[in-house]
């Protein structure tokens, strides 16, 4: 059966809508000039923006933290796939710059993870690709160490 969330394609198969999660983090970009708080009012994820909070991050995954949702049933998308994805969907929104990410391979984040999860709470690698839907200016690698050493001594 279809429902408002969901679309029956032309071979009897359903696309469901999924709703996000927002995450809201010192550096975001404040109200509607975020285009995380956009793009979750329009769909439907906030019920208003807030002119005073950061938007930073929109989820779409199946991570504990921010599990994305079915529109049409509230499930999580764990449950309707029955299991993790291997990735998790983010749009930044970053008013500020960002720290530098290191983040450990699977095998190694797996590790970490079942020896302290309080301190790894994640067991997976993070492979991330960037994509910018706006300006955006990103650094990649590290300065040669002269030029390292030479800052350092002034």
């Amino acid at each position: 059966m279809a429902t408002e969330d969901a679309k029956t394609n032309g071979d009897g198969s359903c696309l469901q809508q999924i709703e996000p999660v927002v995450k809201d983090y010192a550096w975001g970009i404040r109200g509607m000039d975020s285009r995380v708080a956009r793009y979750a009012l329009e769909n439907k994820a906030v019920d208003e923006v807030d002119p005073d909070t950061p938007y930073a991050e929109l989820w779409i995954g199946t991570h504990p933290k921010g599990p994305a949702k079915l529109k049409s049933t509230g499930e999580s998308l764990r449950e309707v796939i029955g299991d993790d994805l291997p990735f998790l969907f983010k749009v930044l929104s970053a008013g500020k710059a960002l720290s530098i990410q290191a983040h450990p391979d699977k095998d190694i984040a797996q590790r970490l993870h079942d020896e302290n999860p309080n301190a790894y709470g994640d067991a997976n690698h993070k492979p991330e690709m960037a994509i910018a839907l706006t300006p955006f200016e990103a650094m990649c690698g590290f300065r040669r160490l002269e030029e390292v050493s030479l800052l350092v001594k002034k």
